[in-house]
């Protein structure tokens, strides 16, 4: 299952700065700083789902809402992609 928050790019970038103070590398699981810090923030829990990213990213596009996906690949890059609704 997975979980949906709502955070701004800041609360992010707030989660990768405790993240790299406590070690974690490029590409590693930053799950550890993420549950401390919803739970200090109170971040607001949108909902569960069984679908993947790029699931999720689709059904969302479909109902017409543009969807920004972000990677990380095992060296720590970042890919952005905008998914945008298709065009009828």
């Amino acid at each position: 299952m997975n979980y949906l928050y709502q955070m701004t790019i800041d609360d992010y970038l707030e989660i990768v700065k405790r993240a790299q103070a406590n070690g974690v590398k490029p590409g590693e699981s930053m799950e550890k700083e993420f549950v401390e810090y919803a739970k200090e923030k109170k971040l607001k829990c949108l909902g569960a789902t069984e679908l993947t990213k790029e699931e999720l990213a689709c059904e969302h596009a479909s109902h017409g809402r543009k969807v920004l996906k972000v990677d990380t690949d095992e060296n720590g890059q970042q890919s952005y992609q905008v998914v945008k609704p298709k065009e009828e």
